[in-house]
């Protein structure tokens, strides 16, 4: 409540037509000071402290509320203020909490992370960090204020979390997004993924290569993305089965009949396709490369079911890339011709950039052969370590492609998952 007081002026002072004593006037006006000296220092107070759309004439709009409490509000349209943190982030790098509630940068290098400029204790402040990558096989180093331990909490949750405060960037993720809370002016740091699961609950729908790609650790689960079921209506004295299209099928592909089978067929047992004779009959085998499986003529109605996979990373991604280019395919001899086979393998996965001559881009193939210092077969499958059939291919040349091989431990493993 304001302290002006009115009630010391005369209001009727001077009176009309009498000779008045000065002192009247002297009185009035030394009320009239004291109440503008009162109204001076509370609209002072009130500049000091009160929340402005506006800075007010001659001075400078600052609305820190200085931890001052609000409450029972009704709020609209509140944002939340950014801070760019540089575009080539390597080496230390100062999160001030006081500069953005959102902060964002891009990683080029390993970077160790600090924090500071925390809301006091005794409040909590929350700010979003979001990263981008330029080098996909940069470490984001946390430090030891940002809660972790071995038992399954804090920083340990984290997708990638590689078991001494680090993480590194997941297989084909280009951004990071963390929310970093704490109540005690940053002697305790709480952090939760925002734009990727927990490491306890990732499930990655992918079918990795037997090595992997940069970013897979242990622990990584992935599942195969959705296969086509097929209904087959009849198989043949000559071993062939008939459905209604082969083209989701590959050679070698582990498949599962289930319903009730006919001609030979066993229900539940895994079977490889072993031969696409057209576009809606293959034959299958026992074991991938083998002879067709001894058939009989029937008819009915039975499912293949391509066999799905969930797989296991045992070990974090530890392998080497090499960068070939691919300039050709040769559809008599089925060879792929490179710019060298240095440091290429059989049984290695390859992965081609792009489409040509029977080759799928981006898909991971796996050597069959090297038949000399620049020319390989491949398959497009691999089973207890040994590559498949060799793909079939028409010939081209001139493509201009790259190939990338990968020599290292084989990280991940595979569990069938089963129809019923």
């Amino acid at each position: 409540m304001s302290s002006i007081n009115t009630n010391a002026i005369d209001v009727n002072y001077p009176i009309p037509g009498t000779n008045n004593s000065s002192q009247g006037f002297r009185n009035n006006f030394a009320s009239i000071k004291t109440n503008l000296d009162i109204a001076g220092d509370e609209i002072s107070d009130l500049q000091n402290k009160v929340v402005l759309k506006a800075a007010l004439a001659n001075t400078t709009l600052n609305n820190d509320m200085a931890n001052t409490l609000i409450s029972n509000a009704l709020t609209r349209s509140f944002r939340s203020t950014m801070y760019n943190l540089g575009n080539a982030l390597s080496g230390t790098v100062l999160i001030n909490a006081s500069l953005g509630d959102v902060q964002y940068g891009n990683i080029s290098g390993n970077v160790t992370l600090q924090f500071g400029s925390w809301a006091s204790t005794g409040t909590q402040q929350t700010i979003q960090l979001q990263l981008g990558f330029s080098n996909t096989s940069a470490f984001i180093n946390f430090p030891t204020n940002v809660v972790y331990n071995n038992n399954n909490f804090g920083l340990t949750l984290i997708e990638n979390y590689n078991g001494s405060g680090a993480i590194s960037l997941p297989s084909n993720v280009g951004q990071l997004a963390f929310e970093l809370a704490t109540t005690d002016c940053g002697d305790t740091i709480y952090i939760s993924p925002i734009n990727r699961p927990y490491k306890s609950t990732q499930v990655v729908e992918r079918t990795p290569s037997t090595k992997g790609l940069q970013g897979d650790v242990a622990g990584t689960i992935c599942v195969d993305s959705g296969t086509t079921q097929l209904r087959v209506t009849n198989t043949y004295a000559n071993d062939q089965i008939l459905t209604s299209s082969t083209s989701t099928l590959i050679l070698d592909m582990p498949v599962v009949f289930t319903g009730t089978t006919f001609g030979g067929v066993t229900a539940g047992t895994t079977y490889y396709v072993a031969n696409i004779a057209s576009a809606t009959n293959f034959t299958i085998a026992t074991t991938p490369g083998g002879s067709n499986v001894d058939l009989s003529a029937a008819s009915g109605t039975m499912y293949l079911n391509p066999v799905q996979y969930m797989y296991v990373a045992v070990q974090d991604y530890n392998a080497t890339t090499y960068q070939k280019n691919f300039t050709a395919t040769t559809v008599t001899t089925n060879l792929i011709t490179l710019s060298n086979t240095t440091n290429i393998s059989v049984n290695d996965p390859i992965v081609f950039s792009g489409s040509s001559g029977g080759i799928v881009a981006n898909t991971f193939y796996y050597v069959k052969t090297v038949n000399s210092g620049t020319q390989i077969t491949v398959s497009p499958t691999r089973a207890n370590g040994v590559a498949g059939s060799v793909l079939s291919l028409t010939t081209t040349s001139g493509l201009g492609f790259t190939a990338n091989s990968y020599s290292g431990a084989d990280i991940w493993k595979r569990i069938p998952l089963n129809s019923w």
